[in-house]
C-alpha cells in the first residue's frame, strides 16, 4: 500500500429513531503502515473519531473496516444542525473565523466541524451555545479531545462512540 488516500469504512448502528440514516460511513484515511490509517476528513455520522486520529483497518471483501481508534490526533468534532440556509452560512463563517474547519453539503442542514488541537474549543462552544435553540439550530459532540473540556462531558461523549478507542 502507498501513502495515498484510502476509504475507511466505519460500521454504524442506527438507534431506535433510525439515526444515523446509514449503516456505514466511509472516511478518507492515509496509509501509515501496519494496517494503520490517519483519518483525513471529518465524519458526518461516526462518533468517537476525528480528523487526525489513527485507526486500525482490516481488509474485508475489498473494503477497509475500522474496528478501533489506536491514537488520537487532538482534534475535536462537533456536528451542527441549522434549518435556515442563510443562518447556516453565517454560522460556518463564524466558526471558520474562530479557527475551525467545516464540511458542508448544500442539500443538508447538518454539517460537521473539525476543531484542531490549537483552536480555542471554549470559544467555539460558547458561540454555539449562545445561538442554539434546540429546534432551528442545534449541535452535538461527536468526538472530544481538547484538554480543557470538563471530564463528565468527555466521558459522556466516549459512551456514544461508534468506534472504540484502543484503551477502552
Amino acid at each position: 500500500m502507498s501513502d495515498i488516500f484510502h476509504k475507511i469504512i466505519f460500521e454504524l448502528t442506527p438507534d431506535e429513531d433510525d439515526y444515523p440514516p446509514v449503516s456505514a460511513e466511509s472516511i478518507w484515511g492515509i496509509y501509515k503502515g501496519n494496517d494503520l490509517y490517519q483519518i483525513d476528513n471529518t465524519p458526518y455520522y461516526a462518533y468517537g473519531v476525528s480528523k487526525g486520529d489513527c485507526v486500525q483497518a482490516k481488509s474485508n471483501e475489498n473494503e477497509l473496516i475500522a474496528p478501533k481508534v489506536v491514537k488520537q490526533g487532538g482534534h475535536s468534532t462537533v456536528r451542527v444542525f441549522a434549518s435556515d440556509v442563510g443562518k447556516k452560512s453565517s454560522i460556518i463563517k463564524t466558526l471558520e473565523q474562530l479557527g475551525a474547519s467545516c464540511s458542508s453539503n448544500e442539500e443538508m442542514s447538518l454539517f460537521t466541524v473539525d476543531i484542531p488541537d490549537g483552536c480555542d474549543f471554549s470559544a467555539l462552544d460558547e458561540y454555539l451555545s449562545s445561538i442554539a435553540d434546540g429546534e432551528n439550530i442545534a449541535y452535538e459532540d461527536a468526538c472530544l479531545q481538547h484538554r480543557e473540556i470538563e471530564p463528565s462531558r468527555m466521558t459522556e461523549c466516549l459512551l456514544l462512540a461508534s468506534i472504540p478507542f484502543a484503551t477502552h
